[in-house]
């Protein structure tokens, strides 16, 4: 635990820039980093140049870090077209209702016309 606790500290050190590697053990990747998040068992790193997230854990001596592939795709389906669904649906669901009341306005019809021959055959 107290390996994690440093190694927390130490990546926040990393990502606030407060604390740089010597020299020699900058590589060329080293700038491209930006700590997003760090809780007590992971650290999650945004990949400046390619926007890819990666959620890094300790694995013993090991630091095992998951990338976000998918993070990186544009959805399938445009804000435009997830609209026009949605409109679609609405207008379908509105045609359906208008259909409903229609046939209860007819059956209400219905009855008002038998009422009234009922009312007329009577009166004769």
């Amino acid at each position: 635990m107290r390996h994690l606790t440093m190694f927390v500290f130490l990546m926040a050190m990393f990502g606030l820039g407060l604390v740089t590697p010597p020299a020699a053990a900058q590589t060329p990747e080293t700038g491209n980093f930006q700590i997003m998040k760090a809780t007590a068992d992971k650290v999650w790193r945004l990949n400046k140049n390619t926007g890819e997230i990666s959620v890094c854990s300790l694995d013993g001596e090991r630091m095992v870090c998951t990338s976000s592939s998918e993070a990186m795709r544009p959805p399938a389906v445009t804000y435009e077209e997830r609209q026009a669904e949605k409109k679609r649906a609405v207008d379908a669901e509105k045609e359906k209702n208008l259909v409903f009341f229609d046939r209860a306005l007819a059956a209400i019809r219905s009855l008002f016309e038998a009422s009234m021959e009922r009312g007329s055959g009577e009166a004769q």
